[in-house]
């Protein structure tokens, strides 16, 4: 054998290797032994390996792992939260078909049906998120798919999904809920009358702020097979670095989730009382509007909260966060890293318009110490307060 050939023809160890991480597996290509097992490759394809685009050990084991979490039948890995949505739609939904949709809902989600879906022949009505059973009356014919946000990304609004799951059910429409601000230690869409339920795994599963995946878990065959075959159709494969780095991330998932609540929780009632705060928007919170909810259909929270501050010239605003020591301005959550980020919510609602005055700050808690993050936010609102009455002087 020349050396040109040896190259590619190295001798493999087959001895097993086991250790404590999952294997990575870098290929595209699948070889098989035989013709006919090459030939009948295609039906490896739910189940299997035909083909690296479609699916590897490391994709297949997170599936699996996120499938169990959610307390679901199979899962679809795609490269990443909004990824999931699509590849839902996408599956789903055809021309003349009605989807509904949270108007406080992630903000790609909403230009995805309004510039993308529309043109595609799917026609979006936006509801209250605070509808409930209500949403009957907006129900139509057509309607196939309600997709529920549990809680808004920014406004924190705790939807009724067993509510809204009832009257989709009754009107033969399926439910699609993001519950990826608690992960799925906190938040179990699918007992709570949810079809599909999606996560951006680029966040508290990832956990270290590097990686881009989300994930879609349902609880029939059937209905994974529709989105499997739809991400086919798309082209939609995963790194198996990235789903590496997540299996890696679902094991501190807890121990983080646990740490980084305990903080918000503790941030947010202390950040309630200063005066340059005019309302905290978190769930866990007992005077939260979704607390309820919150206390009935949740296991879990996170780290991630908003707050509106009194109102202000946009210049107090930029200061205030701009001069943060240890939240760094970002729109992701979940990380070690605390983040935050200012929210601008004009134009953004067609139905349920945001009433409040002040401005809008979301925050995320990392793993730093909870004291150090919250003497750090009330530094800052002390200065927010200061020039708020410098300018009013």
């Amino acid at each position: 054998m020349r050396d040109e050939t040896r190259l590619l023809h190295t001798a493999v160890d087959e001895q097993p290797f086991n250790a404590l991480t999952p294997a990575v597996h870098r290929g595209s290509t699948i070889v098989f032994p035989t013709v006919e097992s090459f030939l009948a490759r295609h039906t490896q394809f739910y189940d299997g390996y035909s083909y690296g685009l479609y699916g590897h050990p490391a994709s297949r084991n997170l599936a699996t792992q996120i499938a169990a979490l959610e307390g679901g039948a199979r899962s679809l890995i795609v490269p990443s939260g909004m990824a999931a949505i699509m590849v839902t739609n996408l599956a789903l939904l055809r021309a003349g078909d009605h989807v509904l949709l949270p108007d406080a809902v992630y903000g790609p989600s909403r230009s995805s049906a309004e510039k993308f879906m529309s043109g595609l022949g799917v026609d979006a009505t936006f509801y209250d998120p605070l509808i409930g059973a209500g949403i009957t009356a907006l129900m139509r014919p057509n309607s196939k798919l309600v997709w529920v946000e549990l809680p808004a990304s920014f406004t924190m609004e705790v939807q009724d999904l067993p509510a809204i799951a009832k009257a989709a059910h009754a009107h033969g429409a399926l439910v699609a809920a993001d519950g990826t601000w608690a992960s799925p230690l906190g938040f179990k869409a699918l007992h709570h009358g949810a079809d599909i339920a999606v996560q951006a795994l680029s966040k508290h599963i990832g956990g270290h702020s590097d990686l881009l995946l989300g994930s879609a878990t349902v609880a029939s065959e059937e209905l994974y097979r529709r989105i499997k075959d739809a991400s086919r159709f798309l082209g939609l494969g995963v790194s198996p670095d990235d789903c590496f780095l997540a299996l890696r991330g679902l094991g501190t998932l807890a121990a983080r989730l646990e740490r980084q609540s305990t903080a918000a929780l503790k941030i947010a009632e202390r950040i309630a009382e200063h005066p340059s705060v005019a309302r905290v928007l978190y769930p866990p919170l007992p005077g939260d509007p979704g607390h309820a909810i919150w206390q009935r259909d949740f296991r879990g929270a996170s780290g991630v909260f908003s707050a509106v501050l009194q109102p202000r010239d946009d210049r107090h605003l930029s200061t205030f966060i701009e001069q943060l020591r240890l939240f760094r301005i970002g729109a992701s959550w979940g990380g070690l890293h605390s983040l935050v980020a200012p929210v601008q919510l004009e134009g953004a609602r067609t139905v349920s318009p945001w009433r409040e005055e002040g401005p809008l700050v979301r925050f995320s808690i990392g793993l730093e110490h909870p004291d150090d993050l919250l003497e750090d936010i009330e530094l800052g609102l002390d200065r927010y307060g200061f020039l708020r009455e410098a300018a009013a002087e």
